[in-house]
């Protein structure tokens, strides 16, 4: 009885180490996301992003945008993302773009089938892809 206590015991701290690892990459992942989105939409000149919500068990995530010039925010689903690396070049594949706004889920769904493709470079330094496969 005494060793299957033991047992029982060195299970649940295993599992309790494991699932705080587990959430700490999660929250990496998602720093790592949030970043790489914000930056994206910030530096072309697209409008400020709010609100990034990252779901790294089922690979979306969905934000807000202020556009620029623009009164009312825009809300952004993705569906999906990935990483691809390109001679040497990681970057976040956003896909199943959908938004508030029904002119814009045409754009993209006429002309951007291959996602939106988010430099990686300076926020992940070299580990994106590693970090976002795990």
């Amino acid at each position: 009885m005494m060793f299957r206590r033991l047992v029982l015991a060195a299970f649940l701290l295993f599992c309790s180490v494991h699932a705080a690892e587990l959430s700490t990459m999660d929250a990496f992942r998602s720093k790592v996301l949030t970043s790489a989105v914000s930056f994206y939409f910030t530096a072309r000149g697209y409008g400020k992003v709010d609100n990034i919500t990252v779901d790294t068990t089922k690979k979306t995530l969905a934000f807000t945008l202020m556009p620029e010039g623009e009164k009312q925010p825009l809300s952004v689903a993705i569906g999906s993302y990935m990483t691809l690396t390109v001679d040497k070049e990681e970057y976040l594949i956003l896909q199943k773009v959908q938004t508030n706004r029904t002119w814009l889920n045409r754009i993209f769904a006429d002309h951007m089938e291959e996602g939106i493709k988010v430099p990686l470079g300076s926020v992940s330094k070299g580990a994106g892809s590693l970090l976002l496969k795990l």
